[in-house]
């Protein structure tokens, strides 16, 4: 028993000292974040770390360590992406947000990338896969529309039989058969088993209004792309409330649908991606409170 008791002591020293050795808000956070409230489900891009890698003139990993003392708890990853980074995520306790593939389902079956995606989901345990399917041509007729479709749902039902969910976002092309809310209207009539990628800034840039399309899409979004935008056809993706996409009573909303999943901060093309991804976390976490 004194044994016992004296062994106690010296653990309940060593603990003491190692949380006085770390800095204080690495302190608090082990003693009271992992314990006292659910982990956020904020995600970003893994493709923005490699930039702010490449900006800030350092090693992937200690981009991916800054990023994560950010707040950022997930990572969007294309299913092209170096192994040795998904490596380095995943030591960080990086969760598997969402995979990424882009198929070009005009040209071709897309044999080959097929193989490749449902292969990178079920080796790394991913659950959603955002599909971009591609464009059409600007004058395609209904049977180029069906073949697109027939090829599209073909993977789908591939990647359901593995048991991933594929998500399509609302894609900031006129020639995309899912840039706004009609043309999602009718590829999920057409393939039911798909879930929508909501991307904030890409309805702005089709010139809808967020919170109607919200509203239109409740009870069928897989995940969440949060992107500003300046302005209407406006491709420049600013911070998280830095333009003109209401955060505010978007994410509320979306909370209020029954939504539970990722919400992946977005901003292709920054110049300064680690401060922008910084205020993007702190925006976002505010609007959680």
């Amino acid at each position: 028993m004194l044994k016992r008791l004296f062994t106690l002591q010296l653990v309940s020293r060593f603990v003491l000292r190692f949380a006085l050795s770390l800095p204080l808000t690495l302190s608090l956070s082990l003693s009271l974040g992992s314990c006292c409230r659910e982990e956020v489900k904020l995600s970003i891009f893994a493709a923005h770390i490699r930039t702010i890698a490449t900006q800030e003139g350092i090693p992937f990993s200690e981009a991916a360590a800054r990023v994560k003392a950010l707040g950022y708890t997930g990572a969007d990853v294309p299913v092209t992406f170096p192994e040795e980074d998904i490596a380095t995520l995943d030591s960080l306790g990086f969760r598997h947000a969402c995979a990424i593939v882009h198929f070009d389902f005009h040209a071709d079956e897309q044999a080959g990338r097929q193989e490749a995606a449902l292969d990178f989901v079920t080796r790394h345990g991913y659950s959603t896969l955002l599909v971009v399917p591609g464009l059409l041509p600007a004058d395609y007729g209904e049977d180029d529309y069906r073949l697109f479709v027939g090829r599209f749902k073909s993977f789908v039902d591939r990647a359901l039989r593995v048991g991933v969910t594929v998500v399509i976002e609302d894609f900031d092309n006129p020639r995309s058969p899912t840039f706004n809310t009609g043309r999602i209207d009718r590829m999920l009539s057409e393939i039911p088993e798909l879930k929508l990628n909501f991307d904030t800034g890409n309805f702005v840039f089709a010139g809808e209004d967020v919170m109607a399309a919200l509203d239109h899409f409740r009870g069928k979004i897989g995940h969440v792309h949060l992107k500003d935008r300046l302005a209407v056809s406006d491709r420049r993706s600013p911070a998280i409330g830095k333009g003109i996409v209401p955060f505010p009573d978007f994410i509320r909303g979306l909370l209020d649908s029954g939504y539970d999943g990722w919400l992946t901060v977005e901003h292709f093309g920054s110049a300064h991606m680690l401060e922008d991804a910084g205020f993007s976390a702190q925006t976002v976490m505010e609007i959680l409170k």
